[in-house]
């Protein structure tokens, strides 16, 4: 029955890339939902991420909560009367007791927003924050990949020693270059949740790579990169790629996920070991539905991952964006 389904939804697609620029093909497909089957691994991650997107727009596209930040005589007066107007418009027949309510609902949730923002301010972390990060832990890693921090990273972080240099490794992850820069390899400070999305306080502080938080940035969900794995052909073993995977859909699967998911049962976790993302099937792109973790035990690809840190770093540099 599963791959009933799966058929029957990819028998309604149109094979024509045009489509997507019909409405009447748009309709077709937007009503024809895909089965769950369709989703390999990260599903839950995949359609939760969308679904974040679109609510994010619904309630942007009612009231934006950014024309209310730097006017602070703006109270969720102003800015329930502003969503009920537009809830009144485009939910006309529905009951106004009902209207009324969703919109003081919308209306705190974009108020939270705006008081965020208002507050928005970047954190740092003070040298006892640092100490406290460091000796809080056995053994000091990156929050999301659970690479292992090196002594000289960690006299350079807590300001030790001076003119420390980090030794760049010879060999590096193609999946995951980190290591072709200094940066990488080092120690930084992270904000788990993005301060432009609300993050703030010292609780949401960690331990970073450089890598992993050069590769987070501000975002937050796996749409908020580009939808297309980076062009570019290279061997994994007798297996030929021919794209990469988003940096940032590494960061937010492992960061996510942050434990080996060997299908035979792992106790290995980012507190523990290092992670490494890879490819479920080496034919198929490294997407988000095609990507899962493993420990360095488990890892299919742990003898051909590594590439010398200069080839490495020219195959990325060589990288194209979009389907093309």
């Amino acid at each position: 029955m599963s791959l009933l389904r799966v058929q029957n939804y990819i028998s309604k697609r149109s094979e024509d890339p045009a489509g997507v620029w019909r409405m009447t093909d748009l309709v077709d497909l937007a009503q024809a939902a895909p089965p769950d089957q369709i989703l390999q691994s990260n599903d839950a991650m995949i359609r939760a991420d969308a679904y974040a997107v679109w609510f994010r727009w619904f309630i942007e596209g009612l009231c934006s909560p950014l024309q209310y930040v730097q006017d602070e005589t703006q109270t969720v007066v102003e800015i329930y009367a502003d969503i009920y107007q537009h809830i009144s418009e485009i939910y006309p027949r529905d009951p106004d007791d009902e209207r009324q309510a969703l919109s003081k609902d919308l209306a705190q949730r974009v108020l939270a927003e705006v008081v965020r923002r208002r507050r928005l301010g970047r954190v740092g972390a003070s040298a006892a924050r640092k100490r406290e990060l460091i000796e809080t832990v056995a053994i000091p890693r990156c929050w999301v990949c659970g690479f292992r921090f090196s002594t000289e990273a960690i006299d350079k972080f807590l300001g030790r020693r001076k003119s420390v240099v980090l030794n760049l490794p010879e060999f590096v992850d193609i999946l995951r270059p980190r290591g072709t820069s200094a940066r990488d390899i080092g120690i930084e400070v992270e904000h788990v949740v993005p301060v432009v999305s609300g993050g703030g306080g010292d609780q949401n502080l960690a331990l970073s790579c450089g890598w992993c938080n050069k590769s987070k940035g501000a975002k937050t969900l796996l749409y908020d990169a580009d939808a297309h794995a980076p062009r570019v052909s290279y061997w994994l073993g007798s297996s030929q790629f021919h794209q990469l995977p988003h940096p940032f859909w590494t960061v937010r699967i492992m960061g996510t996920r942050r434990r080996c998911e060997h299908p035979s049962g792992c106790s290995r976790t980012v507190m523990t070991d290092e992670l490494y993302l890879t490819p479920l099937n080496s034919k198929g792109s490294p997407n988000p539905s095609n990507l899962g973790i493993v420990c360095e035990e488990h890892d299919p690809f742990r003898n051909d991952r590594f590439y010398a840190r200069d080839k490495a770093k020219l195959i990325w540099n060589s990288r194209t964006r979009g389907p093309s």
